[in-house]
This record gives structure tokens, sequence and C-alpha cells, in this order.
């Protein structure tokens, strides 16, 4: 069996970790290591996978005492593929292929960030010892061609979740329909447009039932809090913290908005669309790659308040519509986002 290295600098909680996770539980932890930087939150997740684990400083793109250490590892684990999850894990796997070890790196670029004239560069010239660049979304893909990554080195693979063997589709809303938005509480994010849209909609419709529930943790949550207070929403906004109960999160949901102003592809977005929940997203990055408008769910422009508003009016008006979408974003999620095809398409990339 291939030997996988996975690197990564900081060990946290978000989609990144995520998808690390499901390729080694899929290809087997045994025929996995795991290189991190930085301790995060998301650590526990990878020491109760039982794989073996390495603590290397990388400190920058182009730190070659961690590349040494990187080779080193390489060698003594036989590994054939390194799997790198960011543009500094990336060009140090290069360098240590560069100076002597015997692997294919894969890069799967997960955050579309600005790159100047010089990384741009540094781009072309790193990137072609690269044996494959994944991109998460058709966006990502349009991005790194422009950031200076050769076209032939760039493959698109969506993300993919496990959804739930039953679809759950919704006939109808619940009579207090429940808004959900799952997410970091940190300005990107958009909780605060979400919470100042719903401010908006009490306004115009004041009869209208609905309650809005957000699930996450972060360095904007008290702000959030203030927000709402604020708006005088304390009776239709409850915070309900961080939960790992994705099911019941879900299934307690009729509306899931994913407010962004950033977002490469959305897991949160899948995930809802895998429940059969109806989607409201805005259209930024690779969203409009799963979000179709009046088929998987529906899309806003970031920022507008008032669009956002009177979308979710729609929808919490509109059962015909609920039902139509709440169908057919099952069926294109089955289609697109599993995380089998996902595994299947990776791997894949491992053994050729």
């Amino acid at each position: 069996m291939t030997k996988i290295l996975y690197l990564l600098n900081f060990v946290g909680k978000g989609g990144t970790e995520k998808y690390v996770l499901d390729l080694i539980h899929a290809v087997g932890p045994e025929n996995c290591v795991f290189i991190y930087s930085e301790e995060g939150p998301g650590l526990e997740d990878f020491i109760r996978a039982k794989v073996k684990m390495y603590q290397v400083n990388m400190n920058g793109p182009f730190d070659f005492n961690a590349a040494k250490q990187i080779k080193r590892i390489i060698q003594a684990e036989k590994v054939e593929v390194v799997h790198a999850q960011f543009l500094r894990e990336n060009y140090l796997a290069i360098l240590a292929k560069i100076t002597g070890a015997r692997c294919k790196v894969i890069w799967t670029y997960h955050v579309d960030v600005p790159m100047g004239k010089a990384i741009r560069s540094l781009n072309k010239m790193m990137t072609s010892f690269n044996h494959k660049v994944i991109t998460v979304s058709h966006f990502m893909h349009q991005q790194l061609a422009k950031k200076g990554v050769s076209m032939n080195k760039l493959t698109l693979i969506y993300n993919g979740v496990e959804g739930p063997a039953d679809s759950h589709p919704l006939t109808s809303l619940r009579e207090v329909p429940v808004i959900t938005v799952v997410g970091r509480l940190r300005e990107e994010k958009g909780q605060d447009f979400l919470i100042n849209s719903l401010a908006d909609l009490r306004s115009q419709h004041p009869s209208l039932k609905w309650e809005c529930h957000i699930y996450g943790e972060g360095p904007q949550q008290e702000e959030l809090v203030s927000l709402v207070q604020h708006l005088n929403l304390r009776d239709f906004v409850q915070f309900k913290g961080f939960s790992t109960n994705k099911e019941m999160l879900y299934l307690n949901s009729d509306i899931v908005v994913v407010p962004s102003s950033n977002e490469a592809l959305s897991y949160v977005a899948m995930e809802a669309l895998s429940y059969s929940r109806v989607v409201v997203a805005t259209n930024v990055g690779g969203l409009p790659e799963v979000i179709k408008p009046g088929e998987t769910g529906e899309l806003v422009e970031y920022g507008n308040r008032e669009e956002l508003a009177n979308v979710l009016h729609s929808v919490l008006t509109n059962h015909e519509l609920v039902q139509k979408l709440s169908r057919y974003g099952r069926k294109y999620f089955d289609e697109h986002f599993t995380l089998v095809k996902m595994i299947e398409e990776t791997t894949a990339i491992y053994k050729h």
C-alpha cells in the first residue's frame, strides 16, 4: 500500500482538518504519517485516529531546517506521496523533494488568499515540481491559474461529505421554522450580515414566525451577542455554541444560511443538502457551484441585507419552493459531493 504523508502547519477544527482526517481514515492510519507544526484544538482528533505523528516547526515556506527534517521523515517512513494543505507546507515538501526525498508532492488549495507578483512567480517555478495541485472548486481552479500554477498541474476534485443514508426530505416547515447558521464566529463567516438581515425581516414582517440558531465559537462572539441585543432580537436568535452532533443540528433546522464573504467550497452547504435542508448562501467563491438558485437553494449577494431578508421571507412562506429545493438539493449532493466520490478521485491521484 502507498505510504502517504500529510502536512499541515496548524491543527485547528476546520474544514481542512476534516479533509485530512477523512483521507487518513479512508487510506488507513497505518498507511499514513502526519506532520504538523503548531498544536491546536483539532490535535486530539488526529491522536484518536491513531496516525503516526511528528511535530516539525515550520517557520515559513523557505525554512530549510524544516525541509531537512521533513526529508528525513519521508526517507525513514518510506513515504511515496506527500499531500500538503497550504502554500507553506507545499513549498517545504518541494524543498524536501529537490534536496533528495524521492516522493510525489500533491497540494490541495483550500483557501483563496491574495498572492502578489513575487509569489505568483515563485508558484510557477515551485509547483512545476508538484505531481498535481488539487482545487476544491472551479472558482479555486481559476484563481490558481491566475496565480502562476500551470493548467496541466491543476485538477478539480470537489470536497465531499458523508451524508445520511436517509434523505429526510422536507414536506413543510415546522410551526416555528428554524434558520440555522454554522461556522466559526469571525468576520468572514458573515454572521453579522445575517443578524442585520433578520432585523430587517422582523421589521418588515412582524407576524412571521421563525427563530435563528447560531452554532459555533470564535473571536466575534461578544460582538455578535451585543448586536443581537442592540437589534432587539434576543427572543429570536439563540447562540448554541460548538456542536459535534451534526445529525441533531441539521434535522432540527429548516433553513441553513451560509452568509460568508469568502468561501472556497462550503462543507456546511454540502452537509445541509445531504440532509435535504433548504440552503440560502452568498454568491461568493465556490458556493455557486453547490447552490443553484431555484434548484438546490437560493443565492444572495454578500452584504445585501434587503435581498437576504426578501429571500428568507420567500422561503419561509412558500411551501412548494421548500419541497422543491429540499428534494433537488439532496439529488445534487448525491451526484457531486459525496465523501466516497472525493476519496476515490483523490486516492487515484496517489496511485497514478
